[in-house]
């Protein structure tokens, strides 16, 4: 008896399997040319970004690495070890991962076991006591399940690009914090350089009024350029220190602006001399994101869809019950198995408004992804133009730098035959200083602009 009853559970179980692997698939991930084709129908690319990927000097392992600059890379990794904000993107990510995995677990059957015992009339008063070990199965037949996972899946994938993103921004904005706060320093020291320029400069006015060489207005300018360079120089230190506390919390430290190793800015990397190819933009970590929400909201209406269809479970399990009150056929253990089948006949129109709805959603995730693939190349046109403006500017103003250098020297020279006064010097050096300081920050803005590029482009900083 009971080995026929475990025969028929074999077949049954044996008739699941087959089922199973005849049901009807769900589709594969939408193709990127099919997505880029639905979300975007009237997108022309120009011809510069139609290239290969390979020949674009952007198509480096990690982008940090062509900065080399070996303080930003220690600070970068003393932020991955200790910085809150990183260990929140980490964490954000394992919530995604977990979430994904307990969905699969609708893959398998569900195992359990209950059991019950006492004297007389029992625990519940019934007066049976037993155990009871059995399994459930929903039979995928219609791929609900799977669409359910693979939805689970896509979310998982769009979290991690979320997250990829806002570590790649925050790595951008630690190399832009680090940049700034050596321009500044050289910046707070030239103006310091500055007001001696002045000081001295008020002293040789006030030397040349007791001889009647200049005015009392000409005191009085001086002394207004003086409390100006004093000024200057004491806001740019202000800002100087402000900038190292914000490097100190983007890595994990106490705010207490900790000095820098390096006071100077790394060369630009090479110019861009040819367009960006386009597939480039699909290393960005929001337009993965974007896509894989696609695919979501496309298996969330073949779930929708497959919720409107028959639900087939198998059950099978082992058990013994005994009672003190009821006479029973028999109390031996025996086996069980069975099939069911649900079947929604009418729920007021919540299926249909529910798969309608899941449709909606999957037209804003085009769209959405419309909205993002707009804004990438957008940021692509504004890096490269941003740079390539700087690049020009920073040509300019290290070409007035030199000039002011060999103003320099030709004016030092001339003091030194007496064909000029001491003041004349004092207000050279005085430009000669601006300019370094317009050139350091005409270079760091290449800098940044080159940043936003790789941010624009995606791929890896590390």
């Amino acid at each position: 008896m009971h080995a026929s009853r475990l025969t028929s559970m074999n077949k049954l179980w044996s008739l699941a399997m087959l089922a199973c692997l005849s049901a009807c698939a769900i589709d594969d991930p939408i193709k990127k040319s099919d997505l880029l084709k639905q979300s975007l129908p009237q997108l022309t690319l120009p011809n510069q970004y139609k290239g290969q990927s390979e020949q674009s000097v952007m198509q480096g392992p990690a982008w940090l690495e062509a900065f080399e600059d070996q303080e930003l890379t220690e600070l970068t990794k003393l932020a991955f070890q200790s910085a809150p904000d990183l260990r929140v993107f980490a964490a954000r990510r394992d919530q995604a991962e977990s979430m994904m995995k307990a969905v699969g677990g609708s893959f398998y059957p569900n195992v359990g076991a209950q059991g019950k015992t006492g004297s007389k009339l029992g625990l519940d008063g019934s007066g049976t006591s037993g155990y009871y070990i059995g399994a459930n199965w929903e039979l995928d037949l219609w791929g609900r399940v799977r669409a359910r996972y693979a939805n689970a899946q896509q979310n998982a994938i769009a979290v991690a690009a979320d997250q990829e993103s806002a570590k790649l921004s925050y790595v951008a904005n630690l190399a832009k914090a680090l940049w700034s706060a050596r321009v500044l320093h050289l910046q707070a020291s030239t103006a310091q350089e500055s007001v001696q320029f002045q000081e001295k400069i008020l002293e040789h006015v006030i030397h040349r009024e007791k001889i009647g060489a200049s005015s009392k207005q000409d005191i009085l300018n001086a002394e207004i350029a003086l409390a100006q360079a004093k000024d200057l120089a004491l806001n740019l230190r202000n800002a100087s220190q402000q900038q190292l506390k914000t490097i100190d919390v983007l890595v994990g430290r106490y705010p207490v602006g900790t000095p820098l190793k390096v006071s100077y800015l790394p060369k630009p990397p090479q110019a861009i001399s040819t367009g960006v190819p386009s597939d480039l933009l699909e290393r960005r970590p929001d337009v993965l994101a974007a896509a894989a929400r696609v695919d979501a909201a496309r298996y969330n209406v073949k779930e929708a869809q497959a919720t409107r269809l028959p639900k087939i479970s198998l059950t099978a399990g082992f058990g013994r019950i005994s009672s003190e009150v009821f006479v029973l056929k028999t109390d031996a253990a025996n086996p069980s198995a069975g099939i069911g089948v649900s079947l929604p006949l009418f729920t007021g129109g919540a299926l249909e408004q529910r798969e309608n709805l899941r449709k909606a959603e999957l037209d804003q995730a085009f769209a959405n992804y419309a909205k993002v693939g707009l804004n990438a190349f957008r940021e692509v046109e504004s890096a490269l133009s941003g740079e390539e403006s700087w690049r020009a500017r920073y040509a300019e103003l290290n070409q007035i730098y030199q000039l002011q250098q060999s103003i320099q020297k030709s004016t030092d020279a001339e003091f030194t035959i007496g064909r000029i006064d001491q003041r004349q010097v004092l207000q050279q050096k005085i430009r000669t200083s601006s300019a370094r300081s317009n050139e350091q920050q005409a270079q760091l803005e290449v800098l940044m602009q080159r940043i936003n590029l790789y941010l624009s482009l995606g791929g890896p900083a590390t």
